[in-house]
């Protein structure tokens, strides 16, 4: 039999340990890859509002988030993450990391999954270093017609 303080000290050492990242969902590859840049529009842990993300190099991007009823936004620094393909080579997957801050010092990070068809994403953030779940949920579908592929940008940063 287990001893009630040995239980004891177990549950609080496993409530207390925030020093562990939570785990991130699986990364796919599609047969086409997925668009993460373009404008969306849905709710971050329940305030609505509309997410416009840009691609600033290949696999990077910049988010922007505008609550629509209250003043919120956050801004983003995203990374594309590349997994392995079949044939070896690394490919982006329909995962994208991110860390946020809001300008008013609260941060932290998050992950989202873009399906299929490059029409939703679906994530969610946490608060803090480190943390990147928790905080909320993301859930957004897309504006419109999905943005054109990236074009190549050259060693000098031109397009």
């Amino acid at each position: 039999m287990v001893s009630p303080r040995w239980l004891w000290l177990a549950l609080m050492t496993a409530a207390c340990d925030k020093t562990e990242t939570p785990d991130l969902p699986p990364a796919e590859l599609y047969a086409e890859p997925v668009t993460v840049a373009g404008r969306w529009h849905g709710e971050i842990a329940g305030v609505a509002g509309d997410f416009v993300v840009d691609e600033l190099a290949p696999m990077r991007y910049r988010g922007l988030f505008a609550a629509d009823a209250i003043e919120r936004r956050y801004v983003l620094n995203m990374t594309h993450v590349q997994i392995a393909g079949p044939d070896g080579e690394r490919k982006a997957s329909n995962l994208v990391e991110f860390t946020w801050q809001d300008g008013r010092g609260d941060r932290g990070a998050g992950w989202l999954l873009v399906n299929r068809d490059s029409s939703a994403l679906t994530g969610s953030f946490g608060r803090g270093d480190g943390s990147n779940a928790g905080a909320g949920d993301w859930t957004f579908v897309r504006e419109g017609p999905k943005a054109d592929p990236p074009a190549a940008i050259a060693a000098d940063g031109q397009r």
